[in-house]
């Protein structure tokens, strides 16, 4: 058996081809002399709850803490806020515990098929074409000049946070006509950063250099404009993937050290996000003065730090907290449906530049919300659960997230015990879904995220439907294989 770039190669193909070789760039890696994997082993109990625990402590954990701000003076139903709230957390929890109930994870070798070595490699190629493309283009449409530029901005957040409202007056953004172009691609731009994390041992030097520059120049933009999305985004699919990498590896004494730097990492990501907001706020607050009847700053911490900075530091703390306040606003406002238009907000703007649909006749509940009680939909949070209600009703919306636990638990279990890309990408896209529940459907507010998540379900659906039933000799397509994997 001879190995190529890590990946080791049999004299003989197995009746179903290169599909069956297995990869070993490392020692635990290594197959049998007759090409089989290890046999899979019980995930342990910390790998099989760990997400729910994580999701949970956020979800309730956010929760609790709006009750312990001074916007909790201003609930006016309580009762109805918390038993919502509690009963949607519990769907969720319910979800996911009956998909575990199905069949536990299980840690299998980590080993990978020629072809799914192959896959990675060309994706992940392909999504950091795909990031510097985008990024690059809309630098250019939002002013940037060169790097000097760039870093002027990102130096000042308020001035790019600024110029990116006068970009979008003047019709200019996401709807460019290249831009549009390049939106029907949008599983790549979900695809980076989760598989250069999960896959970062079996990618060549040269992919791994692309794949962090591509990563640098998408999160770039994002500090152009002032805005924190992109950077967000980046840090919960980098912990998403290192969560992966952590539970799929078994537990050997070599593994330990790795995981405590993968950890490491995360913690200084958060870390680094954290800061950037306070910085961000703070000099926003400089500029514009304060932020708004949401944010109630700290005396005792304004004596410390002054106003700017407490500003900054009391909305890092209000952003996952406030949308709780928009929720009980939103639940004394009737039902209207928004006819599939309200759940979404990039659908429903594609709807209204393409089709000619009129948005007015299609109102979202945090928009009709805002008439009614005067809180904005635009301006402030309001947590997923009204934009899922536009279309769901709050009884389904609460449904709907029973479902969400239900997938959470499958593309985690799938993604811990084979390391496949669909999975280990649609858990990702789960994270971020869940990680915004206190502020919005951050799945369904940029056009790209819309068009990657219902990529990548359905390619899942495929996988479900013929993954099973497919002709052994027959030679796999390209959305076959990724469906497969």
């Amino acid at each position: 058996m001879t190995t190529v770039d890590g990946i080791s190669r049999g004299r003989h193909r197995s009746p179903v081809g290169d599909l069956q070789l297995l990869a070993a760039p490392r020692p635990e890696h290594r197959v049998s002399p007759t090409g089989a994997a290890l046999r899979a082993a019980p995930a342990g109990r910390t790998v099989t709850w760990l997400p729910l625990v994580l999701a949970l402590s956020w979800m309730l954990g956010t929760f609790a803490v709006f009750w312990l701000t001074r916007l909790a003076r201003d609930v006016t139903n309580p009762y109805q806020l918390s038993a919502f709230v509690l009963m949607a957390t519990a769907l969720f929890a319910g979800g996911y515990v009956a998909q575990m109930a199905r069949r536990p994870p299980s840690l299998a070798a980590a080993t990978h098929s020629i072809g799914r070595v192959r896959l990675v490699r060309q994706l992940v190629l392909a999504s950091a074409v795909y990031y510097v493309v985008v990024s690059l283009t809309r630098l250019t449409q939002f002013g940037a000049t060169g790097p000097s530029s760039v870093w002027a901005n990102i130096q000042a957040p308020a001035t790019g946070y600024v110029n990116k409202f006068d970009v979008y007056q003047q019709g200019f953004g996401s709807t460019s006509p290249w831009m549009t172009v390049l939106f029907p691609l949008g599983v790549l731009s979900v695809a980076l950063v989760p598989l250069l994390v999960v896959h970062w041992r079996s990618l060549p030097g040269w992919l791994r250099l692309a794949g962090v520059a591509a990563t640098t120049t998408h999160i770039a933009f994002y500090l152009f404009i002032g805005t924190m999305k992109g950077l967000g985004d980046v840090v919960i699919m980098l912990a998403a993937g290192m969560l992966i990498a952590w539970a799929s590896v078994r537990h050997r004494p070599r593994t330990y050290s790795r995981r405590r730097r993968a950890l490491l990492l995360v913690v200084a990501a958060f870390v680094l996000l954290a800061t950037y907001m306070i910085h961000n706020h703070a000099t926003r607050a400089a500029e514009f003065g304060t932020t708004g009847d949401v944010v109630r700053v700290n005396p005792s911490v304004e004596r410390v730090v002054g106003r700017p900075m407490a500003e900054g530091i009391a909305a890092m703390i209000g952003y996952p907290t406030h949308g709780y306040l928009g929720l009980s606003y939103n639940l004394q406002v009737p039902f209207e449906w928004s006819r599939g238009l309200g759940s979404a907000p990039s659908a429903a703007i594609f709807a209204e530049q393409t089709l000619d649909v009129d948005l007015t006749d299609h109102p979202s509940f945090p928009d009709r919300t805002e008439n009614e009680m005067g809180w904005p939909a635009r301006m402030y949070w309001a947590t997923i659960y009204p934009w899922l209600a536009s279309d769901l009703t709050f009884p389904g919306a609460a449904l709907f997230m029973g479902l969400v636990g239900w997938l959470f638990a499958g593309s985690w279990r799938a993604a811990v015990s084979s390391r496949r890309v669909v999975p280990s990408l649609i858990f990702a896209q789960l994270c971020i879904l869940v990680f915004y529940v206190p502020a919005n459907n951050q799945l369904g507010m940029a056009p790209e995220s819309i068009v990657g998540m219902a990529t990548l379900l359905a390619l899942h659906v495929l996988r479900s439907i013929f993954g099973e039933h497919r002709p052994p000799a027959a030679g796999p397509t390209f959305a076959a294989r990724a469906a497969g994997r």
